[in-house]
């Protein structure tokens, strides 16, 4: 009878879900760019994972084509874009059109602002999605990484019909298959990603040169060394003599490797404060 109960209690206990550090997991998919084995296609890239609640709905759209816009900047990093929702491959396909035709606009909106550091977006080639997006329609990916909230709301797809749907979860994933950064964002809000690019940027810096970002760190500004390493050991590890000691767990060195004209961005922001 303890035998059987045990049993029981052990199948009746949720799944842990994914977390940060674990091996993402491998599985294979339909996209609007054919089959796809998620290990295979993926190598020795990073990729952004990224799922949304419906196609032919406003936030998704705006999202969608944001990161059309952004292809550009997630390659020159060695990612890989990949989304996925529960919808079918032919809405997928039907609904990519309108994905491209917001990310015109958005190509229009940034090239007429009023700065001379915009004006190259006249030139900008910014190519239209070329990116898989997952039909999950069985939702075993989704559930696999932890993407339904059954209680999230709004929970009504763009005809006003209630269905289950996912939420807007990114994985990013590193080269070694490893989940670096969980975000999971509810279906109304639509996310940054700006911020998704700026994580990145900070993760690649902190695996190259063995360092810490501080809060709202950019690149080129400081980075944090890690309280391992004394000051003595500073000049060995980073090749420079010259760091900011603010606490004596809390030392900061400039961008390694990061062009020197931005060296004072994140001192000034500092001292502005």
């Amino acid at each position: 009878m303890k035998f059987f109960l045990v049993i029981l209690v052990f199948f009746c206990m949720p799944l842990s879900a994914l977390q940060i550090g674990d091996t993402a997991p491998n599985f294979n998919a339909s996209t609007t760019q054919g089959k796809l084995n998620f290990y295979n296609w993926s190598q020795n890239h990073w990729v952004v994972l990224f799922s949304h609640p419906g196609d032919f709905t406003p936030v998704c759209t705006t999202e969608l084509g944001q990161v059309a816009y952004l292809q550009p900047d997630f390659e020159s990093r060695n990612v890989k874009l990949l989304g996925l929702s529960v919808d079918s491959l032919e809405d997928h396909k039907e609904w990519i059109p309108h994905v491209n035709s917001y990310k015109d606009q958005i190509k229009q909106e940034l090239s007429l602002e009023n700065s001379l550091n915009k004006i190259t977006a006249l030139f900008d080639d910014r190519p239209d999605v070329n990116y898989p997006i997952i039909a999950d329609t069985s939702m075993d990916i989704a559930k696999l990484f932890d993407m339904i909230h059954p209680n999230a709301n709004p929970n009504e797809s763009a005809f006003g019909i209630k269905h289950k749907a996912t939420i807007r979860s990114v994985f990013i994933i590193d080269a070694e298959k490893k989940i670096q950064t969980i975000l999971t964002y509810p279906m109304h809000v639509g996310r940054n990603f700006d911020e998704i690019i700026r994580t990145i940027d900070a993760l690649q810096v902190a695996a190259k040169y063995k360092v810490s970002t501080p809060a709202n760190w950019q690149p080129g500004d400081d980075v944090i060394v890690p309280t391992y390493i004394s000051n003595d050991m500073i000049k060995e590890h980073y090749g420079t003599n010259n760091f900011t000691q603010y606490q004596d767990y809390l030392r900061m060195i400039e961008h390694p490797g990061f062009f020197k004209g931005n060296k004072n961005r994140n001192k000034s922001r500092i001292n502005n404060k």
